[in-house]
């Protein structure tokens, strides 16, 4: 079994770490012979260093980040898939949503790069902190001639993030999509770079049947791995759109909700803190 799992807000508390008993559970997953793959909106970089810090980059033989756009096969530490935007992709969505009107930040797989003429934003800084990247200042025609940028970041006040997404989805050309990644933050891909894009990409490497793919997360961005998995699991803090489209919802990453997963997974049977979304959404029960 293959278990795909995003980072934030899925195996990660909200301090940032991976609690001893989801390490556990996930050594005796591993032990078990299953197999598993880390899959954020994250950079790679961050990715591995985050599990390193947590001691649990050896659990783990792949790493997707930023939402399918770079796969790091983790055995050879070397970059399987690869994704960025053109310089032609960022100008024909400057183009459409005049990128000037937000706050805003690009990601290359080393740096975050902001423009020179506006201020930063405190969530960019904060990313920059976070994920431990360079925050680099430039002229907007010289992040445009750039060939390394695999996602444009939007940010907002989280109360404002839902009407900022369908907007810039409205200005949106055809083969572009922005997905919210987080309360503050939303992404600007392709259509096809997506977190199920990431997971058909390890079916197509494994040669493994979906049915032998689990996929776990919080965000719209996880929705997408929902899709491409035989099962979806949706944490127990994830809004409500993302768990009413996961086969199954378990508890939040503060209450150690991969623990309970994988649980169900090795018994095959329901723990309590296991809810089919299915039956949440006929009962109209709240979460």
């Amino acid at each position: 079994m293959l278990l795909v799992t995003d980072l934030d807000g899925t195996l990660l508390t909200s301090q940032k770490t991976i609690s001893p008993r989801t390490r556990q559970a996930l050594v005796e997953f591993h032990q078990r012979g299953g197999l598993l793959a880390a899959c954020s909106a994250r950079p790679v970089s961050s990715i591995v260093r985050l599990l390193q810090q947590q001691h649990a980059d050896g659990l783990f033989g792949w790493c997707a980040g930023f939402n399918g756009g770079q796969i790091l096969e983790m055995a050879q530490q070397r970059i399987i898939h690869s994704s960025a935007l053109s310089c032609m992709n960022l100008r024909d969505i400057d183009r459409h949503i005049s990128l000037a009107r937000y706050p805003h930040h690009f990601f290359s797989a080393e740096a975050i790069y902001h423009r020179y003429d506006r201020l930063i934003a405190p969530w960019t800084t904060y990313e920059a902190a976070l994920f431990e990247l360079p925050l680099i200042a430039a002229a907007p025609g010289n992040i445009f001639n750039r060939h390394d940028i695999y996602k444009i970041t939007l940010v907002a006040e989280q109360s404002k993030i839902n009407a900022l997404y369908t907007e810039v989805n409205n200005r949106l050309p055809y083969g572009y999509t922005a997905t919210i990644t987080g309360g503050n933050y939303i992404d600007i891909q392709r259509d096809e770079i997506n977190k199920g894009y990431a997971i058909n990409k390890l079916i197509q490497q494994l040669n493994i049947s979906t049915e032998k793919v689990v996929a776990i997360g919080d965000q719209q961005n996880d929705i997408s791995m929902f899709a491409s998995a035989g099962i979806g699991i949706a944490m127990g803090n994830a809004p409500d759109v993302v768990k009413q489209q996961a086969s199954y919802v378990t508890a939040s990453n503060d209450d150690e909700g991969i623990v309970c997963a994988l649980e169900w997974l090795r018994c095959s049977a329901h723990p309590v803190t296991m809810r089919q979304s299915t039956m949440l959404a006929e009962n109209d029960e709240p979460d």
